[in-house]
């Protein structure tokens, strides 16, 4: 059965936040995008490594948030919340009704 899984860098909580400097947005998205390639690119290559890849269906193209959905089986989100490096959780489905 495939589910939907939704996976983001887990955060450090030892750096407390702080407003980041005025600049140019376009300059933000950039940066976004390119810290999404990064994530993205991690995630494969962890899913690569523990041999998981034959166990996801889908991964989605990068955004402007370090943030991957998978179509996957279980047992890769089991493996994706053991992993320290990544906070990941199943999506919440909707039944939509007319």
């Amino acid at each position: 059965m495939w589910i939907e899984t939704i996976v983001m860098p887990r955060e450090e909580s030892k750096t407390p936040w702080r407003p980041s400097p005025q600049r140019d947005r376009r300059a933000i998205y950039q940066a976004g995008r390119a810290e999404s390639q990064q994530f993205r690119d991690s995630l494969l290559n962890y899913l690569e490594s523990q041999k998981l890849m034959g166990s996801v269906k889908w991964v989605s193209e990068p955004g402007s948030l370090p943030m991957v959905t998978l179509h996957c089986q279980e047992r890769v989100l089991k493996q994706l919340r053991k992993a320290p490096q990544f906070e990941a959780g199943r999506s919440a489905g909707l039944a939509l009704q007319s």
